[in-house]
């Protein structure tokens, strides 16, 4: 719990954030207070025109801020002034709660109930009965640790330059310049001065509020929310919830395969059916078929990419000793993951962060393709189609993995494999990075890239990445200019999974 049990119990006043719609939880919360009813005080209302507003991130940053439990509080349902606001809010708590369990917060500390305007009393009843209740469950692990923002201002000469306009320097560091760059790689091999321009602006993004970081992020910073969450020792993540009684796993080996936020994905985008838990089963498959009974960690967490590409080092840098004691808890000599940012994250940047490894990291490409070469793996069922492969900038231009993936895709009875105009080393990029500013640019470089693999008459696009599937599913879930009505038709799948088709 991040303190003594003692301490946890004695005295503990559970903190409560409770957002409310301003026609019915926040006018029974005046009745009650009005009429005198008795609640805790440690209780704190945030007024809300419908819960219907009350999405995912405004929950997570409340526990992330410190409170023990969040309550959402609206008009009983069909007596919404906005007609089904309430009803997005309960799909929008149940969502949460799911990702509250994998985090390791636990969905027992979010609560939704309907109180009407005249309902004083219930609402003064649940604030009693849930505080009673996360009195049980002792205060959440989780605490504030960002530093305060307020900050010597200086003189007024010393803050502003009189004059002239803003210098090159001033405008990379400020607004959406600094976060555009997708670290794709694709300028450095061209890059005269053999600038990596990637890792500079990385380092400038440190420099900048946390608060901004999660304004250019998309989906309400909820990637970056959960990642910071986990940054914290005293929070048990629950990640395991999608192993099925098939697969064969182990707590310790010398092969440990690091599952990566896939179970968080699947509650996440659940509208876009990503599939990413069968991802992870697909892997432990694959490696079964090999003879291999991979460890698996309850004590692993987010790999940290996003924070450290977005430039929060200090929760970075958390999660990346976390991990490795995580790792070296099960023995494990090497460490297998699908995901490509998981994978350079592991082998690279925790590689810099923590002075060196005493475990080798590979992706599972690398790992079936020797299995391959040796004979120990083979495709026993047809796939007849046409495909097409689309190279990950993690795994492809970042860790230089280019003909793993594609060696395996040729080795299926059937298959047709075609390359795209722009593949390897020029490939384009999926239009996304850590979640930065996804709009007009991102969307445009998706629809071309799904152009480009339909002119190569493939019927399925390979994706070396999850994540590329995520970006590439979503805009073809979206409505899409004319000219492109065809990018729908193209399936996407993402290459452990498809891979795994090919087993009988």
């Amino acid at each position: 719990m991040g303190m003594t049990e003692e301490e946890g119990r004695e005295g503990f006043e559970p903190r409560i954030v409770a957002f409310c719609c301003n026609w019915c939880a926040y006018a029974g919360a005046d009745l009650a207070g009005v009429s005198r009813l008795q609640y805790p005080a440690t209780i704190r209302i945030i007024r809300v025109m419908c819960t219907g507003m009350v999405d995912e991130s405004y929950i997570l940053r409340a526990f992330e801020g410190g409170a023990d439990g969040v309550l959402v509080a609206g008009c009983h349902p069909g007596d919404c002034h906005y007609i089904s606001g309430n009803l997005k809010a309960e799909k929008e708590v149940e969502k949460t709660k799911k990702l509250l369990d994998v985090i390791g917060v636990g969905s027992e500390r979010l609560r939704l109930e309907w109180i009407s305007a005249s309902e004083g009393e219930k609402f003064a009843r649940v604030v009693r009965e849930f505080t009673e209740q996360l009195k049980k469950l002792g205060p959440s692990p989780l605490r504030p640790n960002r530093p305060s923002l307020a900050r010597d201002g200086g003189s007024a000469q010393e803050v502003a330059r009189p004059g002239g306009p803003p210098t090159f320097a001033e405008e990379v560091l400020s607004g959406e310049a600094m976060w555009r760059c997708v670290a794709c790689y694709l300028c450095h091999p061209t890059c005269p001065g053999g600038l990596r321009i990637s890792e500079l602006l990385r380092a400038a993004r440190s420099t900048a509020p946390r608060e901004e970081v999660d304004l250019m992020s998309a989906h309400g910073a909820v990637p970056f929310i959960w990642a910071r969450m986990m940054a914290n020792p005293a929070l048990k993540p629950n990640k395991l919830g999608w192993l099925t009684e098939d697969l064969e796993v182990a707590k310790k080996g010398d092969i440990m395969f690091f599952t990566g936020c896939l179970p968080l994905f699947d509650v996440e985008f659940e509208d876009l059916s990503p599939g990413s838990t069968n991802i992870a089963i697909s892997a432990i498959r694959l490696l079964n078929k090999l003879g291999i009974k991979p460890a698996v960690s309850e004590e692993e967490r987010c790999c940290g990419h996003d924070l450290l590409w977005t430039g929060d080092f200090e929760n970075f840098e958390r999660l990346a000793r976390l991990n490795a004691e995580a790792i070296r808890a099960t023995g494990a000599k090497t460490v297998v993951t699908v995901c490509p940012e998981c994978y350079r994250t592991l082998k690279v940047d925790y590689e810099q962060v923590l002075g060196g490894l005493d475990f080798e990291v590979k992706h599972l490409s690398e790992f079936l393709y020797e299995a391959l070469q040796d004979g120990r793996l083979s495709f026993d069922r047809e796939l007849a189609v046409k495909a097409t492969y689309h190279d990950s900038c993690r795994l492809g231009r970042h860790m230089g993995i280019f003909e793993e993936p594609r060696a395996l895709l040729k080795a299926i009875p059937g298959l047709e494999l075609v390359e795209m105009e722009r593949n390897r080393e020029e490939a384009a990029c999926c239009g996304m990075s850590a979640w930065l500013l996804c709009g007009e640019n991102s969307k445009r470089l998706q629809l071309e890239r799904l152009k480009e693999a339909l002119r190569t008459g493939a019927q399925v696009m390979v994706v070396g990445c999850h994540k590329c599937k995520i970006h590439f599913r979503c805009v073809q879930e979206e409505k899409v200019p004319p000219g492109y009505e065809d990018v729908k038709d193209l399936r996407v799948a993402e290459l452990t999974e498809f891979l795994a088709e090919a087993l009988s």
